[in-house]
């Protein structure tokens, strides 16, 4: 008995293909197609080696995760992206630590990573996260050479998203300015309400709003010289509706002790008077929002797109400002703004 582990499996066109493990569980030291591998001096030598500690040696997944928390990749995410990875990270922790890590080898994974991909498939956003994050975390792996494959590459994704662009339209904002709490006073309190309208407005992600601040904001015009997605410049228009909201907003401004008004740090402010973060808007607003609406806050660029396009700007113009596509642009328009003047113009016809 050498303690070898030899396992067939089928190839593509029928045929025959063999893996040779170190030991069961073991890490894989040789693969060929064809007749079976004959076990000889080379193959047990390999064996000795892959049995010998070695400093850093990754035994199980658990090891892996740890291995890849420390990774310049890894390190090199944004703040919230990494958040977001911890997370996922921890979870396939709970569900695979243990394995041994040569068993994400053999493909038949994959099976038990879909069906773990599964436990949210009421939730298929959420699920589809899990098998890009294991997919992510085996793509690292064999990157270094720790693997040979990954199981979890390509899974098909379970949620299945709707490509035309959406945006709030009147009766979204009906909804929003009717909603009342159990109190009966309004549910989207005016510092949420702030939020929305400005980023109608301005057409910017939410990470980029609740960062904008008063020094940003010029007399033609709010420049934002590094977005944080694109990494890229945006330059908002500030037309009519746009400059009464932000009057509207620095009238709020509490004075100091000689009664001036500081246009300073952030604009959006929470109902302590701090500045938003991210998570704390989606909160407040998952809290607050109408029951059974169906848009979110990013959808709120797509008005803008709107906004811009009943200001004549053309779609080029438009692709400049808001950082799309002049074909995407062109798309919204056709939607839901040239449609909606046709409508108009036969009821005015139809009415004469």
């Amino acid at each position: 008995m050498t303690g070898l582990h030899v396992v067939k499996a089928r190839a593509a066109g029928g045929l025959v293909k063999w893996y040779v493990y170190a030991w069961r569980g073991g890490p894989k030291i040789h693969e060929c197609i064809g007749a079976r591998p004959e076990i000889g001096k080379d193959l047990l030598r390999k064996a000795a080696d892959a049995a010998k500690p070695r400093k850093g040696r990754m035994v199980d997944t658990n090891d892996l995760v740890d291995a890849y928390r420390e990774s310049p990749e890894f390190k090199r995410l944004k703040p919230s992206t990494q958040k977001d990875y911890r997370l996922w990270l921890d979870r396939i922790s709970a569900e695979f630590g243990p394995f041994k890590l040569a068993a994400f080898d053999d493909q038949r994974m994959r099976a038990d990573v879909i069906e773990w991909r599964d436990t949210w498939a009421d939730q298929p956003r959420t699920a589809d996260k899990a098998s890009v994050m294991m997919g992510t975390l085996l793509g690292w792996a064999q990157e270094r050479a720790h693997l040979s494959i990954n199981v979890a590459a390509r899974i098909p994704q379970l949620h299945q998203v709707n490509k035309s662009d959406q945006i709030w339209e009147a009766r979204h904002w009906a909804a929003v300015e009717a909603a009342r709490n159990k109190d009966g006073n309004p549910a989207i309190k005016p510092h949420v309400m702030a939020v929305l309208r400005l980023a109608r407005l301005t057409g910017l992600r939410l990470g980029d709003l609740v960062r904008l601040s008063w020094e940003q904001v010029g007399q033609k015009a709010i420049v934002v010289e590094r977005t944080r997605k694109r990494q890229g410049r945006a330059i908002i228009p500030i037309l009519p509706e746009l400059r009464q909201l932000l009057d509207q907003l620095a009238a709020g401004i509490k004075p100091d002790d000689q009664g001036v008004q500081h246009k300073i740090g952030p604009i959006l402010r929470n109902s302590r008077g701090q500045g938003w973060t991210e998570s704390g808007v989606e909160s407040v607003w998952q809290k607050a929002k109408p029951e059974g609406f169906d848009r979110v806050i990013h959808d709120l660029r797509g008005s803008y797109v709107t906004f811009l396009a009943q200001k004549r700007l053309t779609d080029e113009e438009i692709a400049r400002i808001i950082g799309w596509t002049a074909q995407r642009i062109a798309e919204i328009r056709a939607r839901y703004v040239d449609e909606e003047r046709v409508i108009i113009s036969l009821v005015e016809r139809l009415s004469a």
